[in-house]
């Protein structure tokens, strides 16, 4: 295992480059510029960070379904402090269901083998990959989608993830979703998990909004009501849902 970090390493390397970043920030002589880069270089180093959570559960997962007697799972020490994203396809989560209008309208083929979205399909809400123009996309501003987790979580935090205006070949964000609800589905009623707005904040294109609930779900229905001014259509990039299983 020579060369390969434990999970204790990278957890104390998370939290290095967190609290040298934070003690960065406050210095009192960092000017308007620098503030902005290292609040984007803030937003870089925990992306990278939260993806390395997510490749941790997955190879725990992987490990726990195969046959290995000498490991003892009970030992095992791995925290990832609420940053497993259940949203995310790599862990099984899916897209049940989509009521929206596809940008461009369908021919007849695509209608009959029900690929209205194949060019931005809503699976790619499930993905980590976020090139400019690899996102769901729909016309106008409102849509439904309900995502089924890969098991049922005390769901902590929904969030929504977008570009960077600088990033956009248009350097136009105007598309990014803006008022959105998320619901609970359960057999007996929908449970509403909470009402949310995305801003299109440069130095935080990463927004989490807080959820308390007591129950566990794996079916979330999200209604998404407006853009920020596009006349056209809306692109959502990335759904995260932070939580405990």
């Amino acid at each position: 295992m020579n060369g390969i970090r434990t999970s204790k390493e990278i957890n104390e390397l998370r939290e290095d480059v967190e609290e040298s970043l934070q003690k960065i920030l406050v210095k009192p002589h960092v000017q308007d510029g620098e503030q902005f880069f290292m609040l984007t270089a803030n937003n870089v180093i925990k992306r990278v960070l939260n993806s390395i959570w997510d490749e941790l559960y997955v190879l725990e997962n992987a490990i726990k379904g195969s046959k290995c007697p000498k490991v003892d799972f009970r030992n095992l020490k791995i925290k990832y402090r609420g940053r497993v994203n259940y949203a995310s396809e790599n862990l099984g989560a899916k897209v049940i269901s989509v009521e929206a209008e596809p940008v461009c309208s369908p021919n007849f083929f695509e209608m009959l083998f029900k690929k209205e979205f194949w060019r931005n399909p809503p699976e790619k809400m499930l993905r980590t990959h976020m090139a400019p123009g690899n996102c769901f996309g729909f016309k106008n501003d409102g849509a439904v989608v309900i995502i089924k987790l890969p098991q049922p979580v005390l769901i902590k935090q929904v969030g929504l993830h977008h570009i960077a205006e600088r990033k956009s070949p248009t350097r136009d964000t105007s598309s990014a979703p803006k008022d959105f609800i998320v619901f609970a589905l359960t057999e007996e009623r929908n449970v509403l998990l909470g009402e949310f707005r995305y801003e299109v904040f440069q130095h935080k294109l990463l927004q989490m909004f807080d959820v308390y609930t007591v129950g566990k779900y794996d079916l979330l229905k999200i209604h998404f009501q407006s853009n920020h001014g596009h006349s056209c259509y809306t692109c959502v990039y990335r759904i995260v849902v932070y939580g405990k299983v």
